[in-house]
């Protein structure tokens, strides 16, 4: 992706609208690495723990006014950790990108509070995903940031590899109760919009979408549904089917910054706040002739 212009926001400047459009890649605990397949995967995506964190602060016509990129130390820098990660093979690029200073290696602490200051300055956060990287990945990765610098760490590991057992075998776990319509974070509320929700909804709720899903095999592993992830969605908004995305924070923070940008175009500013749970299903079971 090339760099951004980036504008200087004016904090007390209330005549502007920002938002915030964040991504992580995540990692997962150490113990994830007895298990293959499913399992694995489960486990992950149910303790996600944040190795590489991007965000933008846009205005309502996608001009960027902040910029930012992290490498959080207490999990890429733990190679235990990180070789969890699905992604662990860009670890060279993120190598490059230290060297070249387009990214930043700190610790979680001075991580968050930098986002905590963007987050005080937006009307709204949000992500490709918001269920994944706000109601999980950074909640999980706090709690385990906090655990991990108290004296009981092993304990509450113990007793996380111990749900890591049941998350394997197929047993449901316990979920938390949480406010879909807002991301609180230290006992405050930021409103919360869904990318992937409002994308299925302006922009992939087509029949034109729908034909190109079946005419280059965008379906899901079930074959029930059309693909609707970040990537794909990207491919269709531009028109460029050789696209891949590159599932590393700050760049896909741009292309999801991108399709913000045009939903907010699309809606005239007035897009919903909140989870939109199975966005997938907008766009529509597949429908095979007999």
């Amino acid at each position: 992706m090339s760099k951004k212009v980036i504008a200087k926001i004016k904090p007390l400047d209330r005549r502007r609208k920002y938002y915030l459009v964040l991504d992580c890649e995540t990692a997962t605990l150490p113990y994830a690495i007895n298990f293959d397949g499913e399992a694995r995967k489960n486990i992950a995506i149910a303790k996600p723990l944040i190795y590489d964190i991007g965000w933008q602060v846009i205005d309502r016509k996608g001009k960027v006014y902040r910029r930012k990129s992290y490498l959080i130390s207490e999990i890429f820098s733990v190679p235990s950790v990180f070789n969890t990660a699905y992604y662990a093979s860009k670890r060279p690029i993120y190598i490059d990108r230290l060297e070249k200073g387009e990214i930043t290696l700190t610790d979680w602490k001075t991580a968050i509070k930098d986002l905590l200051v963007d987050m005080e300055q937006v009307e709204s956060v949000g992500a490709y995903n918001s269920m994944f990287d706000f109601k999980k990945a950074i909640p999980f990765t706090e709690t385990y940031i906090n655990k991990l610098y108290s004296k009981d760490f092993y304990e509450w590991e113990s007793f996380q590899n111990k749900i890591c057992d049941r998350i394997a075998s197929g047993e449901k776990t316990r979920g938390e109760n949480f406010d879909g319509n807002n991301f609180i974070f230290r006992n405050k509320k930021y409103p919360l919009f869904d990318v992937w929700g409002l994308s299925c909804k302006y922009i992939l709720d087509n029949d034109e979408y729908r034909e190109m899903c079946i005419n280059n095999d965008w379906i899901t592993a079930s074959g029930k549904y059309y693909k609707t992830s970040a990537e794909t969605c990207y491919r269709f908004f531009k028109g460029n089917n050789d696209f891949a995305e590159s599932h590393t924070a700050i760049d896909d923070t741009e292309i999801e910054s991108e399709l913000f940008a045009e939903i907010l175009r699309r809606t005239k500013n007035k897009f919903e706040i909140g989870i939109i749970y199975f966005p997938f299903r907008i766009v529509g079971r597949i429908e095979f002739d007999e």
